[in-house]
């Protein structure tokens, strides 16, 4: 394993190397909501898009990521938690207890906080658009 990696719980690992539900909708999808956070040049910036149901569940989640292995991990461990859920379930617990469940390393917690920033930012819109 690479000596970088090796701070990192192997299901960080495991969704570091092969993230899931990267990308985005085409541009035109109906009920997609996109929130954003972070910015590239201070190396972090996570876009997120929710596709929703007409009853306001998610059915899909799909993000592009630039950051660090924890950074991507949560991404990618978040698009495939939030299916199915309601905007309200999909906001509860957080990326901080995400951070924690992964095993993240407390200096790697920070991005938690960038993914609910952007997890806030998508179901805010989502509201906006639904209401």
């Amino acid at each position: 394993m690479n000596a970088a990696l090796t701070e990192y719980t192997d299901t960080v690992v495991q969704h570091f190397r092969v993230p899931r539900n990267t990308g985005s909708f085409p541009e035109g999808t109906p009920n997609v909501s996109r929130g954003a956070a972070g910015e590239r040049r201070r190396g972090r910036e996570i876009r997120l898009e929710l596709k929703l149901t007409d009853d306001g569940r998610i059915e899909a989640c799909r993000y592009q990521v630039y950051g660090c292995p924890a950074t991507i991990a949560l991404c990618s461990v978040l698009s495939e938690r939030v299916v199915g859920r309601t905007r309200e379930e999909a906001a509860g617990p957080g990326g901080l207890r995400l951070a924690e469940e992964l095993g993240l390393p407390a200096p790697k917690r920070d991005a938690a906080l960038l993914l609910e920033d952007a997890l806030k930012a998508a179901l805010d819109g989502a509201r906006y658009n639904r209401d």
